[in-house]
C-alpha cells in the first residue's frame, strides 16, 4: 500500500454514509419523509376532513386534498410552526395569478399534498393545475394583499386555520418539524 493512499482511505471510511436532513437525487430525507407521513396522517384524520369540509364552504373544492394549500391551510402552518418559519409562497400556471398558495418552511414546501422538494413541487403544481413548465414560476406572495382567488380573513377561515394549527401542535411537535425542515 502506498502512504498516500492510507490517508484518503481513512478519511473516506471516517465519513457518514449520509447526512440526516439532506435532500438527494433520490427525494426526501428519511426525517423529512417520517415528518411528511405524520402530516398527512393529520390531514386524513377525522377533525381535519371536518375542518377541511367547513373551510371548502368558504374556498372551492370539498377537503383539504381540493382546497390543497390555500391560505388557510397556509395560516394553519403559521400557527403551527410560527410566522417566521413560514413563508406563504403562490404557484403562478401559465402566466396568471396564483392558483395554490403553498408554504415554504426552510429547505421544503408543504401543500395539502405533502411536504415537497422545490423541483417536485414546481413539476406536481404544473401537473395539478395543467398548467406548462416554461410559463409557471413560485414567487412569495402577501397574504394581507386582496386576493380574489383565495378567501382567508372571514371568522370560519380564521377559526378554521387556528384549530387546524392547534391539531397540527398536538400531533407533531414544531419544534422537531422545525429543525427537521431547516427552519
Amino acid at each position: 500500500m502506498y502512504p498516500h493512499t492510507a490517508a484518503i482511505m481513512s478519511a473516506t471510511v471516517d465519513q457518514p454514509d449520509r447526512q440526516q436532513n439532506a435532500v438527494t437525487a433520490k427525494g426526501l430525507s428519511q426525517a423529512v419523509t417520517s415528518l411528511n407521513r405524520e402530516f398527512l396522517a393529520v390531514l386524513v384524520s377525522e377533525e381535519a376532513a371536518g375542518i377541511g369540509r367547513a373551510v371548502a364552504q368558504i374556498v372551492r373544492g370539498d377537503g383539504w386534498h381540493e382546497v390543497n394549500a390555500s391560505a388557510v391551510l397556509v395560516e394553519a402552518l403559521v400557527a403551527w410552526l410560527g410566522r417566521d418559519a413560514v413563508t406563504p409562497t403562490g404557484f403562478y400556471a401559465n402566466g396568471t395569478g396564483p392558483v395554490e398558495i403553498i408554504a415554504r418552511v426552510g429547505n421544503y414546501y408543504i401543500t395539502g399534498h405533502g411536504i415537497e422538494s422545490e423541483d417536485d413541487l414546481t413539476i406536481n403544481c404544473c401537473q395539478r393545475h395543467r398548467a406548462r413548465f416554461s410559463q409557471s414560476r413560485l414567487d412569495d406572495l402577501d397574504l394581507v394583499a386582496p386576493n380574489t382567488r383565495f378567501v382567508k380573513g372571514t371568522p370560519l377561515a380564521q377559526r378554521a386555520a387556528e384549530r387546524m394549527g392547534a391539531l397540527l401542535a398536538e400531533e407533531i411537535d414544531p419544534e422537531i418539524a422545525r429543525v427537521v425542515l431547516g427552519a
